[in-house]
């Protein structure tokens, strides 16, 4: 008879659990730290906050408004999560940190777990369908990323909708391996399962940021299944459970707000913020190269890996095994397409880091002594880089002007700097060694010291300058029960923590037409320009009431002058 196998007590058994959750873990702890450390920072969070405070207010479930109007700019899902949040949130702390029905930590919320949830399933995915010991350096790389530790707490809506693509589409890789691997131990439906799941998820990636997902979805599959020459794998995908799925899920909404908002607002949410978008962009209009250069930054320091996973790829002929196949065309399709298309930004790539933090991974698994010497110099020289320059600029180097602006920081920057200089001894002293699986958990270790440094104590010191809550404090009484308008575009911000809306004033003729009782909002670098009808008589019949610097910039409070200023005789 065996004999009985050891009970572990409570203890081990909680570290035991907490040492296999680690990454997870303490990538929650870091984005639970940075979370209450900055107000509502521009462009984006004060437009998402403004459009969370109008749904309260009007009770409104279907349509998001910004400034009083329908806003088409995106689907639905991310308001109805951040919208829940708050008023969970607002009911369960009593309002702590709410003005005006929003809390910039609430709404940053569900990009952090989202972020996390992510995190814990792809990790998990991982150990199921790969190498388990490659689970923990995925998961270290891509949390360590700077791009998507930014979003994870960031009130924007590209981390929920590239976490959700992201895990449709190893949901679907996961049905597609259970089918060429039929001996593995697993219920006998489990394939369509997660075939079943990645439509799900599809769904609601759709309910984020509209047709890109399906769209880059249909790419990747036709890819993946062109170069394994196996198109029969979809009479056992379930594809037509899929579409019934997504329409399911995806239809009501769309019709309910199309009936709501009118066919102006359908157009503008179905056509012009997606195909005229892409092929008659507006704006962050870069070359097609530009991606390359984000990656620099959004990807850093692992980006330096990627020559030698080239190399390694083709040399060990990697690319025979379908799941490296899928990992590949998950990252390379979303590049070449978006690099197709007008309107850039590096968070829109952010969908594909997940599948180069698995490739790259199976990089360094494993490898031996003088692979790993080559990685560990690679990623070494990367964080040199950082660490010299917080190093030199806390201890007083780049000029008396630049020094001046730092002043304020240098604790911070000390502290990162010492942070990010251990961490390149710890990577070379590893390297020298030849111990690859050392390398990537002290690189991540030393850029979750400096996120964590800068993202509480330096947002702090930050946060002041670019907050609008003095902007809120100093115009308030000036404004309560008056009309105010805004000239040229609104910046959210001016007025979400105030109990007004501010409608656009655009030209001239409106100007013309305010009531002396009526104020006007303007950012100063916009109010001095000679356009949109704007000329020096026209401002010279405006005088400023208040000035107040914010985010880099200066806003100003006006009205009419009472008797316009009689032009000099010539």
């Amino acid at each position: 008879m065996d004999a009985p196998s050891p009970q572990l007590s409570s203890p081990s058994r909680l570290a035991l659990w907490l040492r296999a959750h680690a990454p997870e873990l303490l990538f929650a702890l870091l984005l639970l730290a940075v979370l209450p450390m900055r107000d509502l920072w521009a462009p984006d969070e004060p437009d998402f906050a403004q459009c969370v405070k109008e749904m309260r207010l009007r009770g409104d479930w279907i349509l998001p408004y910004l400034n009083g109007v329908p806003y088409s700019e995106k689907p639905i899902l991310y308001y109805w999560v951040m919208k829940a949040a708050s008023v969970l949130l607002d009911a369960l702390t009593g309002g702590l940190g709410f003005t005006q029905g929003v809390a910039a930590w609430a709404l940053r919320l569900p990009s952090v777990l989202a972020a996390v949830a992510f995190l814990s399933a792809f990790r998990r995915w991982a150990a199921r369908f790969l190498e388990p010991d490659l689970a923990e350096p995925a998961a270290l790389i891509l949390a360590t990323t700077p791009l998507w530790f930014w979003q994870s707490q960031f009130i924007q809506i590209d981390l929920l909708f590239s976490a959700l693509l992201a895990w449709s589409w190893l949901c679907w890789l996961g049905g597609y391996l259970l089918l060429q691997r039929p001996g593995e131990p697993g219920q006998p439906d489990e394939p369509r399962r997660w075939f079943l799941k990645a439509y799900f998820w599809l769904a609601l990636a759709f309910l984020a940021k509209g047709p890109l997902a399906p769209l880059l979805s249909v790419l990747v599959l036709a890819a993946f299944l062109a170069w394994q020459r196996d198109f029969t794998v979809l009479r056992r995908a379930g594809i037509v459970a899929g579409l019934a799925i997504t329409l399911l899920l995806v239809s009501p909404w769309y019709i309910a707000a199309g009936l709501k908002g009118g066919a102006h607002y359908a157009y503008e949410l179905i056509i012009f913020q997606n195909f005229e978008r892409a092929t008659r962009a507006w704006d962050h209009i870069h070359p097609w190269w530009k991606y390359g250069e984000y990656m620099l930054g959004d990807f850093f320091p692992w980006v330096l890996w990627l020559p030698a996973l080239a190399l390694h790829l083709r040399r060990e002929r990697r690319l025979a095994d379908p799941a490296k196949r899928f990992l590949l065309l998950a990252f390379v399709v979303p590049f070449v397409f978006l690099s197709l298309v007008q309107s850039k930004q590096g968070k829109y790539l952010l969908m594909g880091y997940p599948f180069l933090a698995l490739l790259l991974a199976d990089l360094i698994r494993g490898a031996e002594a003088a692979r790993a010497r080559r990685l560990g110099g690679l990623l070494a020289a990367g964080l040199a880089l950082p660490a010299a320059a917080l190093s030199a600029l806390a201890l007083g180097m780049g000029g008396a002007k630049v020094q001046a602006q730092l002043a304020s920081f240098l604790g911070p920057l000390r502290l990162m700097a010492l942070g990010m200089v251990a961490g390149t001894v710890f990577v070379v002293v590893q390297a020298v060694r030849g111990r690859g699986a050392r390398l990537v958990p002290g690189a991540a270790l030393s850029l979750g010291l400096l996120y964590l440094v800068g993202g509480t104590w330096g947002f702090r010191l930050l946060d002041p300058p670019k907050s609008y809550r003095r902007w809120t404090a100093a115009v308030q009484p000036l404004i309560a029960g008056r009309p105010v308008f805004y000239w040229q575009t609104i910046r959210s911000g001016v007025m979400v923590y105030t109990d007004h809306l501010m409608p656009e004033l655009r030209s001239a003729r409106a100007l013309e037409g305010m009531d002396a009782e009526a104020r006007l909002v303007a950012q100063r670098g916009e109010w001095e320009q000679d356009a949109w009808g704007m000329t020096p008589a026209l401002r010279a019949r405006f005088e400023v009431l208040l000035s107040v610097p914010t985010g880099g910039g200066e806003i100003l409070l006006l009205r009419k002058r009472p008797n316009p200023i009689p032009e000099e005789a010539p």
